[in-house]
C-alpha cells in the first residue's frame, strides 16, 4: 500500500511510530504491513502475530488517540471498507436483487456449516449441565446479541429454569453483582470484546457464578475468563454493522442446548407440555 494512498488511521500509525516504545512499534509495523487482516483478528491474534502481550495492544491502540482496540479496528474499517461491505462483505453494487439473495443465503448456509464443523461437544454438554442445575441463569447479550438473549430466557422458561435476559448495561450490573455459585451467567458477543459483557461477567464469576461464552471463534477478552466457551465460526467480519450470519449460527447453538437440556428429564418436557395445554388457542409464536 502506498503512503500517499494510506487511510487516515494509518497515515497518524507512520507519523507517530517513531514515538512510540518498541513493544508497540512492534504492533504498529505488524497493522501497517496487514491492514486488511485487522479487521478479522482479535486482540489475542493481534497480540501473537505482533509477539506483544494483549495489554500492549490496548496500550497501542490509546496511545493512537482510541478509546481501545474495538474503536481501533471500527476506526480502520471505516478508512478501507466501502459502505457496502460494512453491510455484506460479499455483496458489490453491481450485484442485482438474486445475486444478493444468493450470496446472503450462501453465507448463513456457510456460517452453519462451518459452525456445526467445529462444534465443541464437550463444551455443549458441559453448558447444558451447569444450566440445568443452576438456581438461575442470566443471560448477558446487546446489540445484535440482543434477541439471541430474549431468544434464550424464553426457550429456558419454557423449560421450567428461571433465566433472565438483561440487555441494558446498568441492569446487568445490578442483577450480577448478586448472584452466587449456584446461579449461571451466559454471555452472548459475537466479538468477545464488548466492553459491559466483559466487566458485567467478571463481577458475575468473583461472585462465584459459573460463566458460559459465546463468541466468534478465536481468543477474545470473553472467551478467556469464562468456565464453558461455546463457538459460532463465518466469513463474517466484526466491524460489520449488523450480525448475519453469524448471529443465525448462535441461534442454532442455542437450540441445539434447548434440546440437550429438555432431554436431560422428563419433567422438562411436562413443563413445557403444560405450558403448552396453558396456552392452547392463543398465538404463542
Amino acid at each position: 500500500m502506498n503512503a500517499e494512498r494510506l487511510p487516515t488511521l494509518l497515515l497518524r500509525m507512520e507519523a507517530m511510530r517513531d514515538s512510540l516504545g518498541q513493544a508497540e512499534r512492534k504492533v504498529v509495523d505488524y497493522i501497517l504491513k496487514n491492514p486488511e487482516k485487522m479487521i478479522y483478528l482479535s486482540v489475542a491474534g493481534l497480540a501473537e502475530a505482533s509477539g506483544v502481550s494483549d495489554a500492549t495492544v490496548v496500550r497501542t491502540c490509546r496511545k493512537l488517540g482510541l478509546s481501545g482496540y474495538q474503536d481501533f479496528k471500527v476506526t480502520l474499517a471505516q478508512d478501507i471498507v466501502t459502505p457496502i461491505q460494512s453491510i455484506h462483505e460479499e455483496i458489490s453494487e453491481n450485484d442485482d436483487v438474486s445475486a444478493i439473495a444468493d450470496k446472503v443465503f450462501q453465507g448463513t448456509v456457510q456460517a452453519l456449516r462451518l459452525t456445526h464443523d467445529s462444534l465443541d461437544i464437550a463444551a455443549l454438554e458441559r453448558a447444558a449441565n451447569f444450566i440445568s442445575q443452576a438456581r438461575r441463569v442470566i443471560i448477558l447479550g446487546m446489540g445484535s446479541s440482543h434477541s439471541v438473549a430474549v431468544d434464550l430466557q424464553h426457550k429456558l422458561l419454557r423449560l421450567g429454569i428461571d433465566a433472565v435476559a438483561c440487555t441494558d448495561s446498568h441492569m446487568q450490573t445490578i442483577t450480577t453483582s448478586l448472584l452466587n455459585k449456584e446461579d449461571v451467567v451466559f454471555a452472548i458477543s459475537h466479538s468477545g470484546s464488548s466492553k459491559d459483557i466483559v466487566d458485567n461477567t467478571k463481577l458475575a464469576k468473583s461472585n462465584g457464578a459459573v460463566t458460559i461464552s459465546l463468541t466468534s471463534v478465536g481468543s477474545s477478552p470473553l472467551s478467556k475468563i469464562t468456565e464453558v466457551q461455546l463457538y459460532t465460526v463465518s466469513r463474517e467480519t466484526r466491524y460489520r454493522i449488523v450480525a448475519l450470519s453469524s448471529r443465525i449460527a448462535q441461534e442454532a447453538i442455542i437450540d441445539t442446548l434447548y434440546t440437550l437440556i429438555a432431554l436431560k428429564d422428563r419433567k422438562y418436557v411436562e413443563v413445557s407440555a403444560k405450558l403448552k395445554k396453558r396456552f392452547k388457542g392463543k398465538n404463542t409464536e
